[in-house]
């Protein structure tokens, strides 16, 4: 790995275990958790796009039998941070689910660790916090991988996709990477490693399948009402009404893969069979024939004793007998 790497790399590695400080300065554990005013408290937009009704609700049956227990990280914002102008003192580190609760409980104050940390902490304490989760959909974790390797290379989403877009041309062409790119390729396959994510050959081709899922299906993923792999599925059928219809199906019985694999191949059969051929060249001469034969029958005109028109009669039966002979 290149010492760019490693330097960043080396930056907090596990951050849960990480942020304990010096004996003789770090407040103890009763100091730093206090109750604070849920209405100061900010909550960004996370990794995770889907929060879980029914944990919600366990959440809040739970304070209402027990009381609340354990408590909620959050972080003091900075004096220039756009959210003070809103009112808010704090952000939201982790614990979003456990502070909708108390929300909805009608609560005004939530127990709450205060730790004084940076952004890299926060996204790196955050990210952790969601990886253990089993509810986070495969997209949403190839989402937060992202921000991730943004963050710890200090670039944007945007830059990650490009250079791994670069790594995979380079791959194919056999090209060479720039010193800071490649420094950057050993970094996200270092993030990957961490979490036992795969090769980031693979993250990259996930990553590219999700962000083509049609809209209704990506919004189906984002709910939670399909899992990612019947998303990758319903993603694959072109046609609108049949997706559509599909997806209803799918999101109503809850069928296993390989059943929504089988009903896309009957679809595909039945419909292929419906298909009419598009008629070639011979077709539609033969259909102008038979057309010009039948105008004739109907006017009349052959029931006249003509022998040169008998000639073109029976010279037309042999063609038609050799036609069948060809097809």
């Amino acid at each position: 790995m290149s010492s760019a790497a490693k330097k960043k790399m080396s930056v907090g590695s596990n951050w849960l275990g990480s942020l304990v400080t010096p004996a003789d300065s770090a407040p103890s554990v009763d100091e730093s958790i206090t109750e604070v005013v849920i209405a100061k408290i900010w909550k960004p937009k996370q990794q995770r796009i889907y929060f879980d009704r029914a944990e919600v609700e366990k959440l809040k049956m739970a304070i209402k039998d027990e009381g609340f227990r354990g408590a909620v990280l959050v972080t003091p914002l900075s004096d220039d941070h756009s959210a003070r102008t809103e009112g808010f003192e704090y952000e939201l580190v982790f614990g979003a689910n456990r502070m909708t609760a108390c929300e909805e409980l009608g609560n005004t104050t939530i127990r709450a660790e205060v730790q004084k940390l940076d952004p890299q902490q926060v996204r790196r304490i955050r990210f952790d916090e969601n990886m253990v989760r089993k509810n986070l959909n495969h997209f949403e974790v190839l989402l937060g991988y992202l921000e991730l390797m943004a963050d710890e290379a200090g670039t944007t989403s945007e830059v990650v996709e490009q250079e791994l877009n670069q790594m995979s041309n380079s791959a194919k062409r056999g090209g060479d990477l720039s010193e800071d790119v490649s420094g950057h390729i050993e970094l996200y396959q270092a993030i990957l490693d961490r979490y036992s994510g795969g090769k980031l050959t693979t993250f990259r081709s996930k990553l590219i399948r999700f962000r083509s899922l049609p809209t209704d299906v990506r919004t189906a993923l984002d709910a939670g009402k399909v899992d990612a792999s019947k998303a990758l599925e319903l993603g694959s059928v072109k046609n609108a009404d049949e997706r559509s219809d599909l997806l209803d199906w799918v999101i109503s019985d809850n069928p296993p893969v390989a059943d929504i694999r089988k009903e896309k191949r009957q679809r595909i059969e039945c419909t292929s069979g419906k298909e009419e051929k598009k008629p070639t060249a011979n077709m539609k001469k033969a259909s102008s024939a038979v057309t010009e034969l039948t105008s004739l029958l109907q006017g009349g005109s052959l029931k006249t004793k003509n022998k040169e028109a008998g000639e073109l009669l029976s010279r037309i039966n042999e063609l038609i007998a050799q036609l069948q002979k060809l097809v």
